[in-house]
């Protein structure tokens, strides 16, 4: 592998590592520096966690990123309020006086994520009609978004859907 391709990569795991971080309470960073740091005293520990991260090595930081992705989503998982079914249903949305076609990726009562190569931000109203396999009507419902990455948008409803 080139070098330009192992500086690429080791930069797109700085930034992965970095957003993590700033899902962490205080607590779970300094957790997480006496971990990185371990057997000095608490007085010592106060190195920036950040340092402690560009000072590993390229593996150290990719298993890092797999430990933290684990451990954010158990933490996702935990502040659902409705049990989440993966599916893959079609979906004409409407925001901002834009029509546009997208796949729900999972549903629950509340809400849903929503996979679009869209450009959307948080709090941007949406509505969107759909059917759910073996129900003869559509649902139509709006939400806002709660949530924007790249693999797409998590919705949440303004009102709850009944049986999904």
């Amino acid at each position: 592998m080139s070098t330009v391709e192992n500086e690429s990569s080791i930069y797109e795991i700085n930034a992965r590592l970095f957003k993590m971080l700033a899902y962490m309470s205080e607590a779970e960073r300094q957790e997480l520096q006496s971990v990185l740091t371990p057997g000095r005293p608490q007085a010592e520990n106060r190195k920036d966690l950040s340092e402690s991260i560009i000072n590993l090595s390229q593996l150290k930081r990719q298993n890092l990123l797999e430990k933290l992705k684990n451990w954010h989503n158990s933490k996702v998982l935990e502040l659902r309020e409705y049990l989440r079914k993966n599916t893959f249903i079609p979906t004409e949305c409407t925001s901002d006086g834009l029509n546009f076609t997208d796949v729900i990726q999972d549903i629950s009562h509340g809400g849903v994520f929503i996979q679009t190569n869209g450009n959307f931000y948080v709090d941007q109203k949406i509505s969107m009609t759909f059917s759910i396999p073996k129900s003869e009507k559509d649902i139509t419902v709006s939400g806002k978004v709660v949530r924007a990455d790249s693999q797409g948008i998590g919705v949440k409803f303004d009102e709850l859907l009944p049986e999904v």
